[in-house]
């Protein structure tokens, strides 16, 4: 297919917002050339009276551009085949949006502050509970670096025949399979924000990953969230389409990558099938690192199969506070403390981290959606609170394609 654009556009004053809107009968890939000469990639998902947004490269530091000079329609992947589907574009809009004045923007109420990192893809830095009792105990997620924060994370293809176009990154001294992360990749090069849309209680953030195993490289998919307030429950919904056109195995997802400040060392979870009866609890405070294989079984904790009451916190032993994570239709939970040293502080190496996991098989243009809440307090407040909002989401959208990793309800307790 031939440049939809036809001809170049151009908006008086400059622009950082596009805004598209069309029908496609599959999913495309639209490179981008300004006039400007600079070049970018926009993925369309397949559907009719679709919007598109994307930002310009280099928004968060104020970047305008002029105009669009060419929109070429390409089969997704990586073979650079035209787009032999059906594209109509009913209208290309150039707009510009405010630039916001610091990295982080804050949603907040009486309650709660959370923090989303727009130069990180916008994952959460930062939550703060402004009836924390603890001295000294601010912010409770670490922000060490852009593997850390609260944020969307997926595994996907190692190299293989069917997949010739993938060739692995590397991390520990291990291979590293495709691995979108919404911050960044172990390098520190920042995922990219595509959009943004601010109300006074949500926020709406879409990104373009960066693959964890590599340095600098975009991965071809996108992630969005919309994080929103409810009193003391912060809730956030969660998408991820990938458009590399390849064929992924199984992998356990994380659901999401959940990083809190080493101070909160204890690892607390309901371990029952008489879900929200306040039935005992099962705590853990020795954890060790979860991503050392000798240790990883020890880390890894399966929900038995009735189990309805899928939260879990960290919280400090010292003082019974912390702050929950409640994802309703996961199976298993991976959890543990690196560098352990109690620290409050997030900027800190030492941290404490758990996922909830399905092993879920991505596919292709084809997205994963999915919500969670979090709540601040003492593990009975924590457990309360999500008991009084146990029904906000059915999570059809990771429930209804795993592969079960759950246990009887008979097995032997942790």
């Amino acid at each position: 297919m031939a440049d939809v654009l036809n001809k170049a556009v151009s908006a008086e004053g400059g622009f950082n917002l596009t805004e598209i809107r069309y029908d496609a009968s599959g999913p495309v890939k639209i490179d981008v050339v300004y006039t400007d000469g600079e070049k970018d990639v926009f993925f369309l998902e397949e559907g009719k009276n679709m919007t598109f947004r994307c930002l310009v490269p280099g928004y968060t530091e104020g970047a305008h551009k002029e105009g669009l000079e060419r929109l070429d329609a390409k089969k997704p992947g990586f073979g650079g085949e035209d787009f032999e589907g059906e594209l109509v574009i009913h209208e290309i809009d150039l707009k510009t949006i405010e630039v916001f004045a610091d990295d982080t923007y804050f949603l907040e109420n009486e309650f709660v502050k959370v923090g989303i990192r727009l130069i990180w893809g916008g994952g959460i830095n930062y939550i703060e509970d402004f009836k924390c009792p603890v001295p000294g105990l601010g912010n409770l997620i670490n922000q060490c670096d852009t593997g850390r924060l609260i944020q969307q994370s997926y595994y996907g293809t190692g190299e293989t025949p069917e997949n010739p176009d993938f060739k692995y990154g590397t991390f520990m001294g291990h291979d590293w399979v495709y691995n979108p992360v919404q911050g960044g990749d172990r390098g520190g090069m920042h995922s990219r924000l595509v959009d943004i849309d601010v109300k006074k209680d949500r926020v709406y953030v879409k990104s373009r990953p960066k693959d964890w195993g590599k340095i600098g490289y975009d991965t071809p998919s996108y992630m969005e969230n919309v994080y929103s307030l409810k009193g003391d429950v912060i809730r956030v919904d969660n998408r991820f389409v990938d458009f590399s056109g390849w064929k992924h195995g199984c992998r356990h997802q994380e659901l999401p990558a959940f990083y809190t400040v080493s101070y909160l060392d204890r690892f607390t979870w309901y371990d029952g099938t008489d879900s929200w009866t306040n039935g005992p609890l099962t705590v853990r405070d020795d954890l060790n690192f979860w991503g050392l294989p000798e240790y990883v079984e020890a880390c890894t904790f399966k929900i038995r199969e009735s189990n309805t009451e899928t939260w879990c916190a960290w919280v400090s032993s010292k003082d019974n506070y912390g702050i929950g994570l409640f994802v309703p239709g996961i199976d298993l939970f991976r959890a543990g403390r690196h560098m352990y040293n109690s620290s409050k502080d997030p900027d800190d190496s030492a941290t404490n981290y758990v996922a909830p996991l399905n092993s879920i098989l991505l596919e292709s243009f084809r997205p994963v959606e999915y919500s969670y809440i979090m709540t601040c307090g003492s593990v009975e407040k924590i457990r309360e609170r999500f008991r009084e909002e146990k029904d906000f989401a059915e999570n059809k959208g990771i429930t209804e394609r795993r592969r079960s990793g759950r246990i009887p309800d008979g097995a032997p307790c942790y």
